[in-house]
């Protein structure tokens, strides 16, 4: 087997003095490069291996060559967040009129204002009301004494919101539940359920989606066991999206998970019938505006769970929406350049901030925040380093903690389970078509490792990728 050195190091002889003075000796010893598994041999792995407490790389093969990261994308967007907020940061949503509060009445309309809140009504919530933000401002407003909204509901959804859906994304993936696009107003994780009945023969939507109309297009079938069902992104003329693939003629039942195509209106839209639920009459109609009208009067502000909380789902359960909507928290306050839209300006901020802390963003090349556009390239050193850079900037770990334990939590639940690293490695994981990847941390005996290991273009099952990258890993660490 193919075996690979570390790479030298080339500096001064007081600098590597201190260097290894500072790099303690069971770090050094327990790290081992690992032999090429023969499953990978057809197949571009690379692998860096930094000491958390120096950064100086204990292994690195190929550790400078860029990369499909996959989901392991989503750690650049919630490290640079929280490198630059804190895990306290909240969002807000704002509810605003137009009008005037008289005998119960508000003479007027009722705007929504969002700031790109992925996580409203979000089913990853599992303990949580999924309606909770609308019951809240429904309360809000009885506290206020309001019985009657005289106008319409406004979803506010601003220019900012042009580009919704990246276009850097594949077509197939766009009209499905788990690539969504991101606006100022998201709600529901922005998606509905198609719930399929009768053997495929009909189907039902939950829950209401208002305008949305679909067209049966796609074929029942006895050539398929498994369904491959999915909704169109693009609308036909009238507006209406198809439903398009097989559904195998043996299977009663199924739900498929869509995207919705106009969250601000949904958000409108729910919140005029949670308003009429709880006894407060709405005349007008739900409806989504480009502009705020000049004046308007703060009636209540609803606040996200703190940023520690949306990172954490975003990590355990590879969650696409949360971790654009966490990178988009990066353009607040900034002028976008002519012809950018929001992902792009938040992207030059994460190249400025971590080029500002001395890394090398040649090694990135970002499309998105979640990893789902197959362009994205970045080095294994480069998240190595930047994840290094966080843990020496906070000992304690807190944002370590946030990702899910090997073989124990989230999509690592099966990853290193039963192996000496299980519940010792701290991962995100990342999965496009013959792309696997692991990137986060290892602790062994007090001590912090930073990790990052992507397999592109291999051969074989994911299964056996899967189990020649933790071969890697338990060989890298000693076991």
């Amino acid at each position: 087997m193919m075996r690979y050195k570390q790479r030298p190091i080339r500096i001064g002889g007081l600098l590597l003095l201190l260097h290894l003075l500072l790099l303690s000796p069971a770090s050094a010893q327990r790290v081992k490069v690992p032999s090429e598994p023969a499953a990978l041999s057809q197949s571009f792995w690379t692998l860096s291996i930094q000491d958390a407490e120096s950064g100086q790389e204990l292994v690195g093969i190929r550790s400078h060559h860029l990369a499909t990261p996959a989901s392991t994308m989503k750690l650049i967007s919630t490290a640079t967040l929280w490198s630059q907020k804190g895990g306290g940061l909240r969002i807000p949503t704002e509810i605003h009129t137009t009008g005037t509060i008289a005998q119960g009445k508000l003479e007027g309309d009722l705007y929504i204002i969002g700031h790109g809140d992925p996580s409203i009504g979000s089913r990853y919530f599992w303990n949580s009301d999924q309606d909770r933000f609308f019951k809240e401002v429904a309360s809000a407003l009885k506290a206020k004494g309001i019985t009657q909204i005289k106008g319409n509901v406004i979803a506010l959804s601003p220019e900012s919101d042009f580009q919704a859906v990246n276009p850097r994304w594949i077509a197939y993936d766009m009209g499905n539940a788990y690539a969504p696009g991101l606006w100022s107003l998201n709600a529901y994780d922005n998606s509905y359920a198609l719930h399929f009945s009768h053997y495929g023969k009909s189907y039902e939507v939950s829950p209401a989606v208002p305008e949305l109309k679909l067209q049966k297009t796609y074929q029942i079938t006895s050539s398929r066991s498994r369904d491959s069902l999915y909704i169109s992104p693009f609308p036909h003329p009238d507006g209406s999206y198809d439903i398009t693939g097989a559904y195998p003629e043996r299977i009663e039942k199924l739900r498929v998970r869509a995207a919705l195509p106009n969250p601000p209106l949904f958000v409108a839209d729910r919140l005029r019938q949670i308003c009429q639920g709880a006894g407060i009459e709405v005349v007008g109609e739900a409806e989504v505006v480009r502009h705020l009208p000049p004046e308007t009067q703060l009636l209540f502000t609803y606040q996200s769970a703190p940023l520690r909380t949306l990172i954490q789902t975003t990590l355990h359960y590879s969650h696409n929406l949360f971790a654009e909507g966490l990178l988009r928290q990066l353009t607040w306050g900034k002028v976008p350049r002519p012809g950018h839209n929001a992902t792009q300006t938040a992207i030059e901020e994460v190249h400025r901030y971590w080029s500002s802390r001395g890394i090398n963003t040649r090694e990135l090349e970002m499309m998105d925040g979640s990893g789902l556009s197959p362009e994205n390239r970045v080095s294994a050193y480069f998240l190595a380093t930047m994840l290094g850079k966080i843990e020496r900037a906070d000992p304690s770990g807190s944002f370590r903690r946030l990702l899910p334990r090997a073989g124990m939590e989230g999509t690592l639940s099966h990853f290193l389970k039963g192996t000496p690293l299980q519940g010792k490695a701290r991962l995100k994981s990342g999965t496009l078509r013959n792309v696997i990847c692991y990137a986060g941390y290892v602790e062994i005996e007090g001590h912090t490792y930073t990790v990052a290991l992507m397999v592109n273009n291999f051969y074989g099952s994911s299964s056996t990728i899967r189990r020649a990258m933790e071969d890697i890993l338990l060989s890298a660490f000693g076991y």
